[in-house]
């Protein structure tokens, strides 16, 4: 995975009031967490950041943040926006060390035409995402299932998914993850995904 760099400043004043005049100097409040160590709060250019992920398409990112040439190997845990503009009102960073393994939830993503949906089958993404345990640097930009052999009423679970190279793929029970229903199991696919999910919850 591609590190991408960003620059940022300390902050030494903290709280609302503090937050509020960054960012209407058009600065994002940040803190990077570190285990261990005591948080560092920053602030970020939120174009900056916002063109990272749209250059990348990951939310799992490694970001080098340069902190006034003190860098720190980053993952964003969170990006906190306004609940009607959206705007990024603060994000936390999560230093990582690139031989420690992390836990990261990864996108699912089909390659191929199932079979079943050329005979009136309706390919569904049971689960969209993946939990995942790896070295920071082989986190995957996402996990790939061919659905190409798949028939209506076929389905692949958890099992069946093979990791991409330096990562394990976590999960309590054998959920699906892909299936191919025709009309009528449209009701029971929409149950399975809700059980799974409130399953590994």
């Amino acid at each position: 995975m591609n590190t991408m760099s960003l620059s940022a400043t300390r902050r030494t004043a903290t709280g609302k009031g503090a937050a509020r005049k960054l960012r209407r100097a058009g600065q994002l409040p940040g803190v990077i967490y570190s285990g261990g160590r005591p948080a560092s709060p920053v602030a970020v250019d939120p174009a900056a950041l916002d063109r990272i992920f749209r250059q990348t398409g990951n939310a799992n990112t490694l970001i080098e943040v340069d902190v006034e040439g003190d860098k720190h190997l980053c993952l964003v845990r969170e990006i906190q926006r306004h609940p009607v503009s959206k705007v990024a009102r603060h994000v936390d960073f999560y230093e990582v060390d690139p031989e420690v393994v992390v836990t990261v939830d990864v996108p699912v993503r089909t390659r191929g035409v199932a079979e079943g949906t050329k005979m009136g089958g309706t390919l569904r993404l049971v689960r969209r995402t993946l939990r995942v345990r790896s070295r920071p640097q082989d986190i995957p930009e996402a996990i790939e299932v061919d659905v190409t052999s798949m028939q209506v009423g076929d389905f692949i679970r958890v099992s069946a998914i093979e990791a991409p190279e330096g990562c394990e793929i976590l999960y309590k029970s054998d959920f699906n993850v892909v299936t191919v229903f025709g009309k009528r199991g449209a009701a029971l696919a929409a149950e399975e995904a809700e059980e799974s999910e409130e399953a590994e919850a």
